[in-house]
């Protein structure tokens, strides 16, 4: 079994913070009893029950946790700061609130217990379970040259950064990227599943899949508050 083990790369450098975090649980497991559709609704009854309030204004903010083996819940810091402080009292109040659930499940992997992190996009709308329309939420748009594009335009850019910088495979290779897209259009935060043994290989990888001058992310938002997102990508190389 791949082991998916957290990395966190930066455009300068790359290194593994902790191995025997997992960026995100296994597959079928889940964080939270009824995984997070029976977070949220917990979360909601304790919002009702603590006569908890809404902030006085639209906040929004992604969040990242890591549950323990001993079903320990510990905030992930962001350095996202300017979005943190905007959203303080949501922060807060979310923190609050998660520290009154307690049916948490630990991740399991090769049999045993391993930290492993969760994420959500956390709103008074989610905490109060008011009803949320499709337009409240605007996806980040990728722009080239100025003008907004797509994804499709983003793998072709990643692909001609790797032939630019010579890379050649004699077999066929693939692999999956997982970043975040900050509240001011940054990629970073960078995951590798299924990565190479080949530390110049994967420092490529998150170098073709960072902004430049040319290329570069609009965030996304919510009810005019911007707010992070997490995309995943596969990648294929196929043989020359």
């Amino acid at each position: 079994m791949i082991k998916k083990i957290l990395l966190l790369f930066t455009l300068i450098s790359f290194f593994q913070i902790n191995a025997q975090v997992l960026y995100n649980y296994p597959k079928d497991q889940d964080f939270y009893e009824g995984g997070k559709k029976g977070l949220f609704a917990e979360m909601q009854k304790i919002v009702v029950k603590n006569n908890i309030k809404p902030c006085e204004k639209t906040e929004a903010l992604f969040m990242r946790f890591i549950v323990y083996p001993d079903n320990k819940v510990r905030y992930v810091a962001d350095n996202d700061t300017v979005a943190v402080e905007n959203n303080k009292c949501l922060k807060n109040k979310v923190l609050e609130v998660i520290k009154y659930a307690d049916n948490w499940k630990s991740a399991e992997s090769d049999g045993k217990k391993i930290p492993a992190m969760f994420s959500a996009l956390f709103s008074d709308d989610l905490l109060f379970n008011n009803k949320v329309n499709e337009g409240d939420f605007v996806k980040p748009v990728y722009m080239y040259k100025d003008k907004e594009s797509d994804i499709m335009k983003f793998r072709e850019n990643f692909a001609k950064c790797f032939d630019a910088n010579g890379y050649r495979t004699n077999a066929d290779y693939s692999f999956k990227i997982n970043f975040d897209v900050d509240t001011k259009g940054e990629a970073g935060f960078f995951y590798i599943e299924n990565q190479s043994n080949l530390d110049k290989f994967n420092e490529m990888v998150v170098k073709c899949a960072s902004n430049t001058k040319k290329s570069y992310w609009k965030p996304g938002y919510y009810k005019g508050v911007p707010v992070k997102q997490v995309f995943r990508m596969p990648i294929r190389f196929n043989a020359n």
